[in-house]
């Protein structure tokens, strides 16, 4: 019966153990999901950005001097274009009508974002200041990658 009694508790031990292994794997499992999973969403498309400038009523790329550029961006790709002021005492918006999209009316020196997906069929579409379309307004081409 001694032998009975040992192996009793060993049986006890081991469902112990296992419990305890149990528990120990799942908590490697959560720590593995929570350090890969980040891992694997930074491999994905960067979101490219488009720094518009309106000035003396136009749109200029930052940094550039051709008034109301035609932006290029490939189909599928995740943009977000930034639309800084600098025109005094005068309000600007980004707007791009073909996909109903605008931002935000904004006064000098201050900025906004427009965040969009360009679409998958190519094409040419126009952007433009809703109050000054006449003025500012310019060409965005979309392109197969």
């Amino acid at each position: 019966m001694s032998g009975t009694r040992a192996i009793g508790r060993m049986e006890g031990w081991r469902g112990t153990r296992g419990a305890a292994g149990a528990l120990a794997a799942v908590a490697v499992a959560l720590v593995c999901l929570f350090v890969l999973l980040p891992l694997a969403a930074s491999t994905t498309a960067a979101v490219r950005e488009v720094r518009l400038v309106a000035r003396d009523m136009a749109f200029y790329l930052d940094g550039d001097d051709t008034p109301n550029p035609t932006i290029r961006l490939r189909a599928g790709e995740e943009v977000r274009f930034v639309l800084r002021n600098l025109d005094p005492g005068i309000a600007h918006n980004l707007a791009i009508d073909a996909w109903g999209l605008a931002t935000e009316m904004v006064t000098t020196e201050t900025a906004t974002t427009l965040r969009v997906r360009a679409p998958m069929d190519p094409g040419e579409r126009t952007y433009s200041c809703t109050p000054h379309r006449e003025m500012m307004r310019g060409v965005i081409e979309v392109v197969y990658p």
